[in-house]
């Protein structure tokens, strides 16, 4: 179905700025549940074609996008799902001893042990790759990872391997520049400005088995988020 849209755009039946058909059009349209429409629709935001907004059509915003990526959140599970709607290339796979610099960049105890799963993202349209993903996990549940499912988040995996459940999510993001290691697979040059992403996972137990730093070279990687307010007026300050 996206490939399908993807032709539409390209033959020039919208405009940058034009509506999209509605969610109940595309499905009668194509004979697809709902849900496959909203995926449909997912990726092509995430290749930066449309612009989603909810409880309204989606708009075109480009009909040719460059090699970027739109992380569009509105729960804990989208923010989760990006790597699910990249290409992933395991680059490396070591056991290590989080100490010094390490342990402070991760957040957690000097001396802890972990496994370290490093990736190369690449988007499923565009060959800049988008990213590289440094994968921490704690040691004692590395043997559930023996076998590594593609198809599959790691905290997924944990989840269902382990008998872990993920109660909480905490991310930060800031600036960062590319180290030499990082420059040559995400193809920029040494000190280039980066979004640097961390995110931890944390179990119901209170304990952190996963930490993801995610490098994004500029101009590769954007993150939407948009919440709904639950409150009234005096849920906001100011």
């Amino acid at each position: 179905m996206a490939e399908a849209l993807i032709l539409d755009i390209k033959a020039g039946n919208w405009r940058i700025g034009d509506a999209l058909p509605t969610e109940a059009e595309l499905v009668q349209r194509f004979g697809a549940s709902r849900s496959t429409v909203r995926e449909s629709l997912r990726e092509l935001a995430a290749m930066g074609y449309i612009k989603r907004r909810q409880g309204a059509r989606s708009i075109l915003v480009a009909d040719d996008p460059t090699d970027s990526f739109v992380n569009s959140v509105q729960s804990i599970g989208e923010l989760l799902q990006y790597s699910g709607r990249t290409r992933s290339t395991l680059l490396a796979r070591s056991e290590v001893v989080a100490t010094g610099d390490m342990a402070r960049r991760l957040g957690v105890v000097a001396g802890s042990r972990w496994l370290r799963l490093d990736y190369l993202r690449t988007p499923m349209r565009g060959q800049l790759p988008l990213g590289l993903s440094e994968i921490y996990v704690d040691a004692r549940h590395a043997d559930a990872l023996g076998t590594i499912d593609d198809s599959l988040t790691i905290y997924r995996q944990l989840e269902q391997r382990a008998g872990l459940v993920v109660r909480r999510v905490e991310q930060s993001i800031e600036a960062s520049t590319a180290t030499p290691a990082m420059a040559a697979p995400l193809r920029v040059a040494p000190g280039s400005p980066l979004l640097l992403v961390r995110t931890e996972f944390i179990t119901s137990a209170g304990e952190v088995m996963e930490v993801g730093l995610g490098h994004f070279p500029a101009g590769r990687y954007r993150m939407e988020i948009m919440l709904q307010r639950s409150g009234g007026a005096s849920d906001i300050d100011g």
